[in-house]
């Protein structure tokens, strides 16, 4: 591994070093991945940007070029302490809550296996959480609060607006933080939320991870990906193909194409883009 070589290159080249098995674990996320990047240090990135970077490599064996489009957009935004914190303070909580109801089902009468295999409900799940809170004096920061107010607001989209995709002024209205500095921090939060595939954007609006869109205006990436399946296609073949046969959709498909060409999903010959056999 060169010091000349970028980021992902040698993210690249410290996972091909792993035995197969290692490599997919770390690829997978959870307790490896972890282990991987507290023991990985590259010059100017951050522990975030190296799980995004992760999550790159496994997007590329996937070829899920909209994922690759959110995190390029995450690997290129330097996030805040508070960020950071607030992701941290999330995933202690996790654990503290954890053994919080483990405990008090064991004093309920439970086994330890039926208490660590009981599921609180969210009744129960908040309650512990304001005592863990309290006992262990973790306060949330404005990132922690819009990392949970933003998945619960889009699981309840479709309640609170009649749609599942809703944009980040609607996203804050919903929140009640529509005003001044929360704005700068949704920004910030959104981008770390859709790169970590908790939530998905599309266009200007997202949607939670478990919501499925029947047509999202959607997927533009994947349309133009997915249209040069079986073969080479200039412009002109695509916008026909996909319906945008316009001056703004050969605009938009050509920067499609551009960027897909970069993260090296499509290849171009003679001004016809094709897919890349690794991922056709």
């Amino acid at each position: 591994m060169s010091i000349m070589d970028s980021p992902y290159e040698q993210i690249v080249s410290a996972l091909e070093a792993l035995s197969p098995f290692d490599r997919d674990a770390v690829l997978g996320g959870g307790e490896y991945r972890d282990t991987f990047i507290d023991n990985i240090s590259i010059t100017g990135v951050t522990p975030t940007q190296i799980d995004f970077y992760i999550s790159k490599v496994a997007a590329h064996q996937t070829g899920d070029v909209v994922v690759l489009k959110q995190l390029d957009e995450a690997i290129e935004q330097t996030f805040e302490d508070e960020l950071s914190q607030a992701v941290h303070n999330q995933e202690l909580l996790k654990e503290h809550i954890r053994a919080y109801v483990v405990q008090e089902q064991v004093a309920n009468g439970l086994t330890f296996d039926e208490a660590t295999a009981y599921q609180p409900t969210k009744v129960e799940y908040q309650s512990a959480l304001q005592v863990v809170r309290h006992k262990h004096g973790i306060v949330p920061n404005k990132h922690e609060i819009l990392l949970n107010a933003i998945e619960e607001t889009l699981e309840n989209a479709t309640t609170i607006y009649g749609r599942p995709d809703l944009t980040k002024t609607q996203i804050l209205q919903a929140c009640r933080k529509d005003k001044g500095t929360w704005r700068g921090v949704a920004s910030e939060t959104l981008t770390y939320l859709a790169a970590k595939n908790r939530i998905t954007k599309v266009g200007a609006r997202y949607h939670h991870k478990n919501t499925r869109l029947r047509m999202v205006e959607t997927d533009f990436t994947r349309k133009v990906f997915e249209s040069l399946y079986g073969g080479g296609r200039s412009i002109n073949a695509i916008v026909k193909r996909i319906g945008y046969d316009n001056v703004f959709g050969r605009k938009k498909v050509r920067q499609t194409l551009d960027f897909l060409e970069r993260e090296g999903l499509v290849p171009q010959t003679n001004y016809k883009w094709s897919q890349n056999a690794l991922y056709s």
